[in-house]
């Protein structure tokens, strides 16, 4: 059933099942992102719940890239996205300098995460453009460095992969989950 559309239910069924919503597509695994210069920390999700074959069409499609996130010095990283053929778009690429993400932990440990989305849609530019010499980033949504262009024609099916790369020393953080948002009408194959 599409949002919008009319249906009929015929109550003779015998066997019930339940919608429980849209299947997940995110990660709540805490990855430390060590202060290891050049080394790629990764996370993926699997996605299955699209109709075979079916593939990102537009930007607008992917509403969002969410992330909740604690770092300690911004302008070190580099964040992209991979969707399952190996196309990549680029999240963050350093700038922004000394601002935090979130409110790092001491030493190696975990602190506050913030929840940070990109969105083709984002009313906020980019985090180094947003940053403005402002002691932490505030949690919102943000635009990408680039745009997601190289994902359409991407399979939604199969694995997609998060990459932190941090550049510089003496700086660390944690991502605490992540996720990605779908326009609802093509998580249902609607059309």
């Amino acid at each position: 059933m599409c949002l919008g559309s009319s249906i009929t239910l015929d109550a003779t069924g015998t066997q019930a099942v339940t919608w429980t919503g849209v299947p997940s597509t995110s990660s709540e695994e805490d990855i430390f992102i060590a202060d290891e210069q050049g080394v790629p920390f990764e996370s993926t999700i699997a996605v299955s719940n699209f109709q075979p074959g079916q593939t990102l069409t537009d930007c607008n499609d992917l509403q969002s890239i969410c992330i909740d996130f604690e770092h300690s010095f911004m302008g070190d990283l580099v964040i992209t996205l991979t969707c399952p053929n190996g196309s990549v778009q680029t999240l963050h690429q350093q700038n922004g300098g000394g601002t935090n993400l979130g409110i790092p932990g001491a030493g190696t440990g975990i602190g506050t995460t913030y929840t940070y989305c990109w969105s083709p849609t984002a009313t906020n530019g980019t985090w180094a453009a947003s940053a403005g010499g402002q002691a932490t980033l505030p949690a919102g949504t943000y635009s990408p460095v680039e745009n997601c262009n190289d994902l359409v024609g991407c399979p939604l099916n199969g694995t997609w992969t998060l990459t932190f790369l941090d550049l510089w020393g003496a700086d660390d953080g944690w991502l605490t989950g992540w996720g990605l948002q779908f326009q609802p009408r093509i998580d249902s194959g609607c059309h």
